[in-house]
């Protein structure tokens, strides 16, 4: 499927039916609450209210999306200028919606919103190496729920380094692991670029034996022996995924 027929595409197709009890199979990226859905559900989930999304921009230079309303509530992504933000509901000076990027959901200061007319969107993917964008982050700081504005975390390093690259891969390392690219077979030869996911983390092949992925423990984007990750980490690869052909 190309970028333009994805983009058209409904999101939702074929992964639900208005038949029974509703199951929501990530609801990370469904767009539904007790009280309303998106328009886009209708048929699919059930609400009591489904709504339109209304288009806005992210005018700060980024802005943490949350899991709560609330500046306390848990930071889950973050999402910066000139993005688009898909809203949903607006209560108590924050909206709730999701970004048009990845569809993932949360909670913002609606002032942090303005008229996408007035803000350009973010340059558009240049076909740059995954690799060398990532080897341009290093030393960022380790945000849990970064995309590169305050800081970045794991999943968030890839989601950005392969976007800029022209591939848009979901927000999450499980959600990656999952869905982004293809599953390598065992014994299949590494190549520069390939995702290497252990529990709960993701890392960026630079080499057979070296990474670059945003590091917790280390706090901040670091290039290293794949070998040492490992070690620190106490575990063993979960599955290697290939994104670039």
């Amino acid at each position: 499927m190309d970028a333009q027929t994805a983009s058209n595409a409904d999101p939702y197709a074929g992964q639900y039916a208005l038949a029974g009890p509703a199951r929501v199979i990530d609801p990370r990226v469904t767009p539904i609450r007790g009280d309303l859905a998106d328009i886009a559900l209708r048929g699919k989930l059930f609400a009591p209210h489904y709504v339109v999304p209304m288009e806005r921009a992210i005018v700060p230079a980024h802005v943490a999306l949350r899991a709560a309303k609330g500046e306390d509530a848990a930071q889950t992504s973050e999402l910066l200028r000139g993005e688009r933000f898909m809203l949903l509901d607006i209560a108590g000076g924050w909206g709730w919606g999701y970004g048009a990027h990845d569809h993932y959901l949360g909670y913002l200061p609606i002032e942090t919103l303005g008229d996408p007319a007035d803000i350009p969107p973010p340059p558009a993917p240049d076909g740059a190496d995954p690799v060398a964008s990532a080897e341009a982050l290093l030393g960022t700081p380790y945000v849990f729920g970064g995309r590169g504005g305050a800081g970045i975390d794991c999943s968030g390093l890839v989601q950005t380094v392969f976007a800029r690259a022209g591939f848009q891969l979901p927000r999450d390392s499980d959600q990656q692991e999952a869905g982004a690219g293809r599953e390598l077979a065992a014994g299949e030869a590494p190549k520069r670029g390939d995702l290497v996911f252990m529990d709960g983390h993701v890392a960026i092949l630079v080499d057979a034996g070296t990474v670059i992925h945003a590091s917790q423990d280390l706090g901040k984007v670091v290039r290293e022996r794949l070998a040492d990750l490992l070690a620190r980490k106490g575990e063993g690869e979960t599955s290697r995924r290939r994104v670039l052909t």
